[in-house]
């Protein structure tokens, strides 16, 4: 099982595909197994990294404060460890603000950036009170039943219809992702999400930048994105309709070109100035 020491724990990792590195970082409570469907597209044209964060999947999960400045840490020393210097660095929700805090603290360190349904603070455009109401009902159900209501959150009920398979797989891969993390190191990660805020800062990034998500999304409201496009100087936004939070999943193909061109194009341009 592919583990390394980097920044004080052991932090599972998993690698694929051959040519330019590009970091995966997963939200909070998951796995990489969430990043199974881009990963596969993905790594036909990148070396694809991908790992648990600190308190998820198979990484240790130290019971101290955790912050998106010292995960953005853990994910520097794991690259690292397997002799990457310089990564594209795509970050999903909560790994988008790792994602974040990593290219504000180590930019030569990354290529491009991508941040997938995220936002800069908790705060600035929250999600409703009823999708806050639903998660914490969630917490009061059976395991396989608190998945569901987080998924009807999570995806379009189209996803569930179209891709029964995807979804009854993606269904065990969080059932088995809420039995690895115990209630206390979930909170640890919640508050490591919440204390977040890079709104001052978001104008210092300097890589460029692609800002995708959902129109739908109940989570990291679309205004979010919108609002960090207007802000991170060489940005691009990328809105994909009829489309709620996880799009690496539902949307893994279409995403995966959307990245794959702004990946190429941005190469070009750089190359041409």
């Amino acid at each position: 099982m592919p583990t390394l020491t980097a920044n004080g724990i052991d932090i599972y990792y998993e690698l694929r595909g051959q040519g330019p590195p590009l970091t995966l970082i997963m939200g909070q409570s998951c796995s990489l197994h969430q990043w199974k469907w881009m990963a596969d597209i993905l790594s036909g044209r990148f070396q694809v990294i991908t790992f648990d964060n600190r308190g998820a999947g198979r990484s240790e999960k130290p019971d101290v404060a955790y912050s998106t400045a010292m995960m953005a840490t853990d994910t520097r020393c794991l690259l690292e460890k397997l002799g990457i210097a310089k990564s594209h660095v795509f970050g999903v929700s909560f790994g988008g603000m790792i994602a974040q805090k990593f290219a504000l603290m180590y930019p030569d360190a990354v290529d491009r950036l991508i941040l997938g349904a995220t936002m800069p603070n908790y705060y600035r455009f929250p999600p409703t009170q009823e999708t806050i109401e639903a998660l914490q009902s969630s917490a009061l159900l059976s395991l396989p039943e608190g998945v569901k209501i987080i998924m009807n959150l999570f995806y379009t009920t189209d996803f569930f219809s179209k891709h029964p398979a995807r979804a009854e797989e993606i269904h065990q891969i969080m059932c088995t992702e809420k039995e690895e993390q115990a209630q206390n190191i979930m909170y640890r990660q919640m508050g490591a999400g919440m204390e977040h805020n890079t709104l001052n800062e978001l104008n210092n990034i300097k890589n460029a930048s692609l800002i995708i998500c959902g129109d739908d999304d109940p989570i990291t409201p679309v205004e979010n994105s919108r609002y960090m496009a207007t802000k991170i100087p060489r940005s691009t936004l990328a809105v994909l309709p009829d489309t709620r939070h996880a799009f690496w999943v539902e949307r893994a193909e279409q995403a995966s070109e959307i990245i794959k061109k702004f990946l190429a194009e941005s190469s070009r341009r750089a190359h041409c100035t």
